[in-house]
């Protein structure tokens, strides 16, 4: 089976139009030597680890308590970190964020640590909605929208204009969209409401001096992510907000169509499933959700967090959970990205870059001689 190019920008087919957005300008293609700083804003798939902080009170501009509201939630997660887990969505490992900071010589620290950069929060959705900008209770977690005014707030108003800006947003709109509303129409006025706020962000950072901003689009197949990602393409290019699109959606198509390439197989590169059958890296029991967040860095089952399927499953698993990739899955996207921002390859290019940096040998390919991977 031939490997599906990942060169070009395609949201996915009823998206199509963006490809036409390259040849204006309003999608863009940068230098990836040139950045000063990577400011994150978004959800759980770039969170690097805003819980490790939060559960030892440190808040960064969130007004305190910032935990998750969910004694629950919190309870596990902290014992997983005390496992050796990292609390954040990749379980035992990097996130793509990370990985990405380190290829362009920057850091990419959650924003409740010393000179933290990464304002993403696991659950936050676009804008707050139903009197919340997270799917967690806490009524201090901020959305993505409120992360950006609190960027802009700590830095006097202005915003970098040599620094790169990474949105990854929307995926918690579509669960909220899912669970509030009984219709379609309902669902998509929601979203769209979700993300003219979201672009209403981005506007105030390009005000503020922004230059540079990368947006992920969502993963999934289903009539709401697509919805969401085309929406989302065509409400930037209307506001002229010029960006690079992280084309999520085709690198999970892609993997999942070709998992030996990139050293899964059928039963480990999908989504996990709560219990002992999981082809996840993490394995949680039943009524589990998104539980590389509570995922030790041991094979010994616990009551009280989740455990790795085996001792080496972030390797041979593409996702850790049922939502977020796992720490092979987070590499695959930050090589991915990084890519992108240095120049997009001829599409035979990139399938001989694929296979020779996906799976088994993914930790050695670097684009750039640098140091070692950062901690969180």
């Amino acid at each position: 089976m031939k490997v599906p190019s990942l060169g070009s920008f395609r949201v996915a087919k009823k998206a199509a139009a963006s490809l036409a957005l390259i040849a204006t300008g309003l999608i863009t293609v940068t230098d990836a030597d040139a950045y000063t700083q990577l400011d994150v804003f978004g959800d759980s798939t770039v969170d690097s680890g805003w819980w490790a902080g939060a559960l030892n009170g440190h808040c960064g501009a969130v007004a305190a308590p910032c935990t998750s509201g969910d004694p629950p939630f919190d309870a596990k997660v902290q014992a997983a970190i005390a496992a050796g887990g990292t609390g954040a969505p990749v379980g035992v490992g990097l996130m793509n964020t990370q990985i990405l900071a380190t290829d362009l010589g920057l850091t990419a620290k959650p924003a409740n640590q010393p000179g933290g950069t990464n304002y993403a929060i696991s659950g936050a959705k676009d804008a707050v909605s139903g009197g919340l900008g997270n799917l967690h209770s806490n009524p201090n977690l901020p959305s993505t929208v409120q992360q950006i005014s609190n960027y802009l707030a700590q830095n006097g108003g202005a915003a970098s204009s040599t620094a790169l800006y990474l949105v990854s947003s929307g995926g918690n709109d579509i669960t909220y969209a899912n669970n509030n509303f009984n219709n379609l129409a309902g669902k998509e006025a929601y979203l769209t409401s979700q993300i003219s706020s979201l672009v209403a962000g981005l506007q105030s950072l390009k005000t503020a001096g922004a230059l540079n901003f990368l947006v992920y689009n969502e993963y999934g197949n289903g009539t709401l992510a697509n919805f969401y990602n085309s929406t989302l393409v065509s409400d930037l290019a209307t506001a002229g907000i010029k960006f690079t699109l992280a084309d999520i959606q085709s690198l999970v198509n892609t993997v999942e169509a070709n998992p030996t390439a990139y050293g899964f197989t059928a039963a480990t590169v999908m989504p996990g499933v709560p219990g002992s059958t999981t082809g996840s890296a993490c394995v949680a029991g039943l009524g589990a959700s998104g539980w590389g967040q509570f995922c030790g860095n041991t094979t010994t089952p616990n009551p009280n967090f989740a455990h790795l399927r085996t001792s080496d499953s972030e390797q041979t698993s593409f996702f850790s959970d049922d939502q977020h990739f796992s720490a092979a899955g987070q590499q695959i996207e930050a090589n991915y990205v990084f890519n992108l921002l240095s120049g997009v390859p001829e599409p035979s290019t990139w399938v001989m870059m694929i296979l020779g940096f996906a799976g088994l040998g993914f930790i050695a390919y670097r684009r750039k001689n640098k140091a070692a991977l950062m901690a969180t």
